[in-house]
This record gives structure tokens, sequence and C-alpha cells, in this order.
């Protein structure tokens, strides 16, 4: 007998919570934080919230802030304030991108047009960067392809680079904020990339099977390690959410990654996100799979990775920065993967806080940002640990950390 599938059906709970809320934290806690530190200006979040009652008027809220977004931006392209233009366009993009967010149907007229205004809009934030920014869309297997976007950092030679990965329901034009980068700041070149089942691969039905995700990645290495201004032997990879899975699963594929760094931990079992957590998640999981079968997606997931496993093949230092409130991943789980890590290991773990970390956005990110650069520059003792546990109210400074 087939499972029912009684949570999938529990959407009236999510509504309901989002009329109790003026936006996302009540389902999100602290999601506001790192929504501004990605770009999202103040008044586009607060003209979008005003509008929802309930998760169907997400997209179209997020679909006419993003058209009114992107009619400034072509008015000030027309008007030759460029600079101006360049930016409206960014955050259109975003806005285009969240408005796809919550339709996850394969060929969807509303999705898809919500897509293809994203990749407009942010083709046009590449063309007026003055060549800072290239995007890529390489070859991983046969008729399949992963997509990247390359910032370039200032000044003349090769550079230490991060291999951005966003987490599963991200896309890569929203993780990386072109106007003010932690990485470019400091002398570093960063690619994002639409690996299987996220983004531009979900457009054209390229969808995450137990083992593509790190193939795709390596691809877009291959294509990194050739370029003048990258140091080949100074990569890393930094993987938010689901990516900070992924991130470990790509390290351990391909030894051209020197560090990893993962935020926003997701690296326990399945079952706290897809069985306990809101069923949006699973929701948004089968779609990025290609199943709309929840008895055949159940199967599928048994056949992931079990992380700590592949943790045992990473033995080039890693860094996991968490909240010990996160609701989808435990300190439990987050011990029992760093106990498997093969390599140098460091945990910068949040009193308080919750898996989007936006509480502590402008912290963690600069000094995630640091611990990178120090550890591609200088590497870490092969019996390195460390664990440094930020209570409520201080911060990292007040600790030795990196």
């Amino acid at each position: 007998m087939a499972k029912p599938q009684l949570r999938q059906e529990q959407g009236w709970i999510f509504d309901n919570f989002l009329m109790l809320s003026e936006n996302e934290d009540i389902l999100h806690p602290g999601i506001m934080g790192t929504r501004l530190i990605r770009g999202f200006m103040l008044e586009d979040l607060h003209a979008v919230y005003k509008k929802v009652t309930g998760r169907r008027s997400f997209p179209k809220a997020w679909f006419k802030r993003a058209s009114s977004l992107e009619s400034a931006a072509k008015a000030a392209e027309d008007s030759g304030q460029l600079v101006t233009a360049r930016k409206l366009y960014h955050r259109a993009s975003l806005c285009f991108g969240r408005a796809q967010h919550l339709i996850p149907v394969h060929g969807n007229e509303e999705m898809n047009k919500a897509y293809k205004l994203l990749y407009e809009c942010y083709d046009k934030v590449i063309d007026l960067s003055n060549g800072g920014m290239i995007k890529n869309s390489l070859e991983f297997s046969p008729g399949k392809k992963v997509h990247c976007v390359f910032h370039k950092a200032a000044g003349e030679g090769p550079k230490p680079t991060i291999l951005i990965i966003p987490g599963m329901d991200a896309i890569k034009e929203d993780v990386v904020n072109p106007f003010s980068n932690d990485y470019l700041e400091r002398g570093i070149n960063v690619c994002a990339l639409d690996g299987p089942g996220q983004g531009e691969c979900n457009y054209n039905a390229v969808w995450l099977s137990q083992d593509n995700y790190q193939i795709a990645a390596s691809r877009v290495i291959d294509m990194l390690v050739e370029r003048e201004d990258v140091d080949p032997n100074k990569i890393g990879v930094m993987g938010m959410s689901m990516g900070s899975r992924w991130g470990v699963q790509v390290g351990a594929h391909d030894k051209r990654v020197k560090a990893v760094c993962g935020q926003m931990a997701n690296v326990g079992s399945f079952d706290i996100i897809f069985e306990q957590a809101q069923p949006n998640f699973k929701r948004i999981f089968m779609y990025m799979t290609g199943y709309t079968n929840e008895d055949e997606f159940d199967k599928f997931i048994l056949k992931m990775d079990y992380l700590p496993d592949v943790a045992k093949r990473l033995s080039v230092p890693h860094l996991l920065v968490a909240g010990d409130m996160d609701e989808l991943c435990t300190p439990a789980d987050i011990k029992t993967f760093r106990e498997s890590l093969a390599g140098p290991t460091e945990l910068w773990l949040y009193e308080g806080v919750f898996h989007p970390m936006g509480e502590v956005a402008g912290e963690i990110y600069p000094a995630m940002s640091d611990w990178l650069l120090k550890t591609l520059n200088n590497g870490r003792s092969k019996d390195y640990e460390k664990t440094v546990y930020v209570e409520e109210g201080r911060n990292l400074g007040d600790y030795d950390h990196g």
C-alpha cells in the first residue's frame, strides 16, 4: 500500500503562520538578516511582505515588485545612468528569483516567466560589470550542463578562489552580492554555481541524482584552473545549508579542493528536514530530484550518501558554522559528522541561533572569508581541531578562533 502523503497537504499550517508574521521570520527565524546581506533592500522586502496572506500569494507579490524594479532599471539604462541601472537590475533579479521559488512544478508558465526574467535581468548585471563577472554553462555529462557565474577579484596575477554552493532552494544569483562581497574585498575570486537540482539546471530539467552534484562541481573546477587569474593550488568551497552537505561531497571527490567551509549546517540525517520540518522542504527537494511520487522519493533518499561516511574521505581543513537551535541539524548530528572527518576541523556554534543565521550574518560572513583565506594561504596542521561556542550576547572576536 502506498504511503499516505498527509504532510504534503498541510499547507494551511504554513499559511496560518504567515498571517501571524510581518515577514518570514516566523518560519525561518533570522532570515531577514540573511536577505539584507545578500543585497535585498528593506523597501523591497516590505513591499512584498505587506501583500502576503499565504504561500500562494508569495510568487505574485515578488513578481510585481521585481517588475517594478525592472522598469526602473530600463529607464535608468535608457538615460545612461548605468551604475544605477545595474543595481536596479540586481534587485529585480533577486525578486524574480524569489518569485519562482514557491512554484516547484516543472514547466509551470508563471515559474518559467519568472526564471526567464531573472536571467534577463542578471545578464544585465553581468554585462554592466565591465568584465568583472563572467557566466559559463559547462557540459558535465552528455546533454547536461552546469551553470556558474565567476566574479573576478581586482588586481593582477593568480588568486585564491572560492566555489560558492547555494542551498537546496537557492540560486547562484542570490548568494553572491556583487556590490558588497567579503571575498572580492580580500582579493579572492568567487564562483557561484547552479548544480543539478538548482536554478538554471531545474529550468533545463537537469535533476539531482545520487552522485551528479560533485561531478558537475568538478567540471566548474576544470574551468577555474584553466584561468590565469586563478591559483589552482588555492581553491576552496563554501556551501550554505544543503550546500554544506554538497561541499563535503565535492571536497571528498575532487582533490583540487584545499579547504571546505559549511554554513547553515545540514550535515545530519534527512529525517528532520523531510519528515519533521515544514512540508515545503520535502516538496521542493522532490522537485529538484524530478520525483512526483513520495514513496519513490523516499527510496531514492535512502540511497543517498550517509554524510559521515563521505566525511571520512575529506582530508582537507573543514570549518562548520552553525546555530545550536538550528531546526534542521542538531548539535548531536554535528558532533557525529565532525568525528568522522579525516582532516583538520573547526566549529563555530552560536547559542540561540536558528538555521538561516541572519541574527549573526554581519559577523560570520567576513569571518568565514578570513578563515578560508588563511587556510588556503597557510594550511592547517593535520591534528588541528577547534570548537568555539559563541554565547548569546557575545561575538566571535571574544574568542580565540581561526
